[in-house]
């Protein structure tokens, strides 16, 4: 953040802010999440590392999010449909008998809110699920961080 203020003249920080807000609220959006929220904020003026953070950030919190709050989620009858078809996708079984591996490689692939809410049917231990999550989204962010800005400063020369 220091770097983003000093090479932007140091006047800029209320535009810090709403990229940093771009970068949460598209990493939490199931559509969108870390793989278009990491490019796109870089895209905007938004450095790499905070780009990386604030994207991951957000699209881990959709993890906590469904395990706390699926009993009233579930509730919701557009929100039931949805949850029920996430949580009997073909990748639900592989998570009963592969977890750890599964959840690892998978979180950014299939997403987050599908991962949360086949980790909350299936019983699997939060603690585990929010770890595995954060390493797997942690990995796939500082990839496409590192890709993004290798792919900017190739454009840019």
């Amino acid at each position: 953040m220091l770097r983003y203020l000093v090479d932007k003249g140091g006047y800029m920080m209320q535009e810090y802010i709403w990229l940093s807000i771009t970068a949460w609220f598209m990493g939490f959006f199931p559509l969108f999440e870390i793989y278009l929220a990491i490019p796109s904020t870089m895209a905007l003026g938004l450095d790499m590392i905070s780009s990386i953070v604030w994207s991951g950030f957000g699209t881990f919190i959709a993890i906590p999010f469904i395990v706390y709050f699926f009993d009233f989620l579930s509730r919701m009858q557009f929100m039931k449909k949805f949850l029920l078809k996430m949580a009997k996708s073909k990748y639900s079984e592989k998570i009963r008998n592969n977890s750890f591996w599964f959840i690892l490689i998978a979180t950014p692939i299939v997403g987050t809110w599908t991962i949360g809410v086949i980790g909350k049917l299936t019983d699997m231990n939060k603690h585990s699920l929010f770890i595995v999550s954060a390493a797997s989204i942690a990995i796939y962010g500082i990839l496409i961080g590192v890709l993004t800005q290798l792919g900017i400063d190739f454009i840019t020369q």
